[in-house]
């Protein structure tokens, strides 16, 4: 692993003056030279992110979502640290459901479509607390506003990003396989 030095990154376009803690995760900047070309190879696979994404989630929820770490840029190769918001939202609170729809009618709740009283019973929805979360990515963020503890876990998840990525580099080999996907489609068919 080569040397990761902070830097600020424009947490957008350069014109709106947003910048942000940022690490530059550029393989070529963080791998060692003999492992790059096999870094590059994995970055093709469907699963090479998983454990990458697990890092960054597990960041984002020890810090309560008021502090999310992302990648950006045009190659996605920074890790940026963004301003966050958390809100613990009850859907489909039972008696509210009962009141405003009665048993039959329709309510909507966030990614669980359209659902009625018997369809949110059934997939154990009623009074189900789910956390709504959100990101500012467009917000600047001055490293003396962030705490210390922060700065020092945004450390080393860009540190454990790296180590991840050579580790499987050391202990992995991409395979190509073929799949077959079966697909419905509806045709018109001349009477």
């Amino acid at each position: 692993m080569k040397t990761l030095n902070r830097i600020r990154y424009y947490t957008m376009n350069s014109w709106n003056l947003s910048k942000a803690p940022a690490y530059n995760l550029k393989v070529y900047n963080v791998i060692d030279n003999k492992l790059q070309d096999k870094v590059f190879e994995l970055m093709d696979t469907e699963n090479f992110y998983d454990d990458i994404n697990l890092l960054i989630s597990d960041f984002n929820r020890e810090n309560g979502y008021i502090w999310q770490a992302g990648f950006n840029g045009r190659s996605s190769g920074y890790l940026v640290l963004y301003k966050g918001t958390c809100e613990k939202k009850i859907i489909f609170k039972e008696e509210e459901f009962k009141k405003d729809n009665g048993y039959n009618g329709r309510i909507y709740a966030d990614n669980y479509g359209w659902k009625n009283y018997k369809e949110a019973k059934e997939q154990g929805l009623l009074n189900k607390t789910i956390l709504k979360t959100g990101t500012y990515p467009g917000k600047s963020i001055e490293d003396n506003e962030v705490p210390k503890e922060v700065l020092k876990k945004f450390r080393q998840l860009a540190i454990d990003i790296v180590k991840t990525a050579e580790y499987m580099a050391k202990n992995n080999k991409v395979k190509e396989e073929k799949y077959t996907i079966t697909k419905t489609r509806k045709i018109l068919i001349e009477k």
